[in-house]
């Protein structure tokens, strides 16, 4: 264990009393040199799993020192000894302490996944005050195949939310063509029973309080035990509406994907509408202003499946307005075949938006979004129109969609996967690509049209 003397650094803190103290930081085998030869970058959180592992060996490859800060147990069993800082402090503590550590150890970068977690916002905060790059990933806005890698922030955050490319921006349109499907899944439910399980048992004090998530051990279990047994239970019921609805009700149907709701972009980004409040607020208008042949249908999102009771209340509430017999709720399906035969969808702010766009599908985007530019969507802003939308939504022409989803895809994703081994190697190929890159805002230009 070494001991780093922090001193404030001026302009970084403005509320700091304290101007020198000692914080107990576990440097691991490595120490900081005073003469730099190659840049340094730090690593924040990352997917669950072993992808930030990888990741460092690849940016030591490429000739980068790097830094691995762990916030708990699960993020230090899925890392290396070499280079490894074990933080332990509180959200304030976090800030003071990284804007010395940035400073005395002339940090060059960030890598981070999920801007939008509290420990991630802070870091983004103290990057901006140094002037020091910042690589936030995350899971593919369009999914299977890609991930997300962009310059200072994710959804809402991008560097190009709620924009259009310019007539004069390099075309990049979308082909439409599948790209490779990594198959995840049972490495990326083994590596969440790993992580959460030690985050859970070995992680105290004010760790604890840093994590973006809160929940109990056995909590999730249980919630995740049901959701398997829900997912069994539900599957002939779940295949008996969707072929209904395929066969009897093509674009008669309007869709609502529900989002997970620990997920930080809801939390950030949704202009303090909640999942409830969706659920609610479109039934209410559905039973009063659709017209009489068509349906909603809900879409519980996988992950939230075990997680919540969603479903009993919709079918309740629609009951009691009267419309039960012309709403369905799903918990399975796929999504992409879902919304290609919808007649709308209706989301806050989920990435399930991308593929109405790619669908031409009319689309309502409640709170802040990625994509919400009025040339795409009709941009609710937090106070949506759902009256209106039962009887048309505007689509973008083919061109527009074609070329907005080409560019979104060329600036802000890359081929790659956080969880199979292939797709991590292209990943982290990528990541350090992006990294030798220049600010997003320094070398692109593009004419920024904004929602009124």
């Amino acid at each position: 264990m070494e001991y780093i003397k922090n001193k404030s650094v001026t302009g970084l803190r403005s509320d700091a009393k304290v101007t020198s103290r000692i914080l107990p930081i576990d440097l691991g085998r490595k120490g900081i040199s005073r003469h730099k030869s190659r840049e340094r970058i730090m690593l924040l959180q990352g997917p669950v799993g072993p992808f930030f592992k990888h990741l460092q060996d690849a940016l030591s490859d490429s000739g980068y020192e790097v830094w691995r800060i762990c916030f708990n147990a699960g993020d230090r069993f899925f890392s290396r000894k070499e280079g490894r800082i074990s933080f332990h402090g509180g959200s304030r503590d976090w800030k003071n302490w990284l804007s010395d550590f940035i400073t005395a150890a002339n940090i060059d970068g960030i890598i981070l996944f999920g801007s939008e977690r509290e420990i991630h916002r802070i870091a983004r905060e103290v990057a901006a005050q140094c002037k020091i790059k910042v690589i936030s990933l995350e899971e593919g806005y369009i999914r299977p195949g890609f991930i997300t890698i962009e310059h200072s922030g994710n959804n809402a955050s991008s560097p190009i939310a709620r924009c259009l490319p310019s007539a004069d921006s390099e075309v990049h349109l979308d082909d439409g063509k599948p790209v490779e499907n990594f198959r995840e899944g049972s490495v990326k439910v083994w590596h969440n029973i790993v992580y959460y399980a030690l985050r859970n048992l070995f992680t105290y004090g004010k760790q604890r309080k840093l994590y973006h998530k809160r929940f109990s051990l056995v909590t999730e279990i249980f919630c995740w035990g049901r959701s398997v047994y829900r997912r069994v239970r539900g599957q002939t019921t779940n295949f008996m509406i969707i072929q209904n609805l395929l066969e009897y009700h093509d674009r008669g149907y309007f869709l609502v994907p529900l989002q997970v709701d620990s997920d930080c972009q809801l939390k950030e980004f949704s202009m303090g509408w909640s999942q409830v409040d969706l659920i609610s607020k479109t039934l209410r208008s559905f039973a009063k202003q659709a017209p009489p042949g068509k349906r909603l249908v809900f879409k519980i999102h996988p992950l939230a499946r075990g997680h919540s009771n969603y479903k009993h209340l919709i079918r309740e509430t629609a009951k009691a307005y009267g419309v039960s017999e012309r709403v369905d709720v799903l918990d399975t399906g796929s999504l992409g075949l879902l919304t290609r035969h919808s007649a709308g969808m209706i989301t806050i702010n989920s990435t399930s938006g991308f593929s109405a766009i790619y669908h031409g599908i009319p689309l309502l985007v409640v709170g802040n979004a990625l994509y919400a530019h009025p040339e795409l969507a009709t941009c609710g802003n937090g106070n949506p129109d759902f009256d209106s939308f039962w009887t048309g939504g505007s689509v973008a022409n083919f061109e527009t969609r074609r070329a907005y989803l080409g560019w979104v895809k060329h600036r802000a994703l890359a081929v790659g996967d956080f969880y199979a081994a292939r797709g991590i190697r292209l990943a982290c190929r990528n990541v350090c690509s992006k990294l030798q890159e220049e600010s997003f805002s320094e070398h692109i230009e593009f004419k920024v049209r904004n929602a009124s």
